[in-house]
């Protein structure tokens, strides 16, 4: 593994690492004091998800925003199986040379969980509604999301991308973040993504590796965890958190009234207020 670090203009630079099967993660570093990694969830970037919050959190933390995979600054690769994700986030930490906080958004809180079991050197972790799939397989939410993926598939067959981003990211907001993503062209942006995301679903069932949110996985994470959640989100988020409570050895729930799930990509004071208070404890 090899990783460097590239300044591009004052005050910024990029860090990029050589993951283990050599695909290249890079993500915009900004920001002063102790390092905190951000990671997004689907059909977003380290460069758009975190451009709302970010300026909040600057002056306190040196703030790394590394892309999946096949995505933003990060190199693409054929293999999107859930491990490749969390092996890369891995590789990305420790190519910084001390332990950091960690701040995961959906699928990126997933994906952060399967990083620590795997050894990445995280002294403190915060995951917003993070990615519990079980919770999506019954019920009216689960539904509604196989209905969206169905529908999000065949758009892209027509070319439809933001189309398809909108249907899926549809069932994870509510009318008030729906209305400020047509607003902002979020789902424009997002589209871009959308083949990229099919693909994770596709390979998703071809995984080799333990799902990290296993009671025996999540028993390994023995870090604190901040849970958070927004009142106005899907249920089907409001019990994953609720869940993965239960299983991690030192974690505590904290609600954000008013807010759903897209809160940390549409730039949400209260998140960035709530994980500058949380990490400037930890870090």
């Amino acid at each position: 593994m090899t990783s460097e670090t590239t300044s591009i203009e004052t005050d910024i630079t990029i860090h990029r690492v050589n993951s283990k099967d050599s695909t290249q993660i890079a993500g915009r570093v900004a920001g002063n004091g102790p390092p905190l990694v951000f990671f997004h969830g689907g059909m977003t970037d380290g460069e758009y998800a975190w451009s709302g919050i970010l300026p909040h959190l600057t002056e306190q933390f040196t703030c790394y925003l590394p892309s999946m995979r096949g995505t933003g600054l990060s190199a693409d690769h054929p293999d999107q199986r859930p491990e490749r994700h969390m092996e890369d986030l891995a590789a990305f930490i420790n190519s910084i040379g001390e332990p950091v906080g960690l701040f995961g958004h959906s699928t990126g809180a997933l994906y952060g969980f399967g990083a620590v079991q795997q050894g990445a050197k995280v002294s403190a972790m915060a995951a917003y509604e993070p990615a519990v799939f079980e919770f999506w397989q019954e019920g009216e939410d689960a539904e509604q999301f196989q209905k969206a993926v169905g529908s999000m598939a065949q758009a892209a067959e027509e070319g439809r991308l933001a189309d398809g981003a909108r249907y899926l990211l549809s069932v994870f907001s509510n009318e008030e973040e729906i209305s400020v993503m047509e607003e902002e062209g979020h789902f424009e942006f997002s589209g871009q993504y959308v083949p990229k995301l099919l693909q994770i679903f596709e390979q998703g069932s071809e995984t080799e590796a333990p799902n990290p949110n296993d009671p025996s996985e999540l028993s390994r994470v023995d870090i604190p965890v901040l849970l958070m959640y927004g009142t106005e989100s899907t249920d089907a988020h409001i019990k994953s958190v609720y869940f993965l409570e239960e299983q991690l050895p030192d974690s505590r729930v904290q609600d954000l009234h008013g807010l759903g799930h897209m809160a940390p990509e549409l730039g949400s004071k209260t998140v960035s207020e709530t994980l500058r208070e949380y990490f400037s404890g930890k870090l």
